[in-house]
């Protein structure tokens, strides 16, 4: 990826990850659905995506963080803050 991602490009990517892990087609994987109780993302799943968006956006991720975070709209603020990135309000 290139070196700075919108949030939207993030949402965009984590999306997609996801939705291969859990082998679902991304339009059924939604920013705000939570992770566990409505995508049924068991915590491998959900390392796996950590690891994967690590590679990815080159950012180094606070994995406690990251297991609390109930949605992926949750885990794009956490990758964005990661690589020191501005957030929107």
């Amino acid at each position: 990826m290139g070196d700075r991602l919108t949030r939207a490009e993030l949402t965009a990517l984590l999306r997609d990850l996801l939705a291969d892990i859990l082998e679902l087609d991304p339009e059924q994987v939604r920013v705000d659905d939570d992770l566990v109780d409505e995508l049924d993302a068991d915590s491998l799943q959900r390392l796996e995506l950590m690891t994967e968006v690590e590679h990815r956006v080159g950012a180094r991720l606070d994995f406690r963080a990251w297991c609390e975070a109930r949605t992926l709209a949750e885990l794009a603020d956490l990758t964005l803050r990661a690589r020191g990135e501005p957030q929107p309000r």
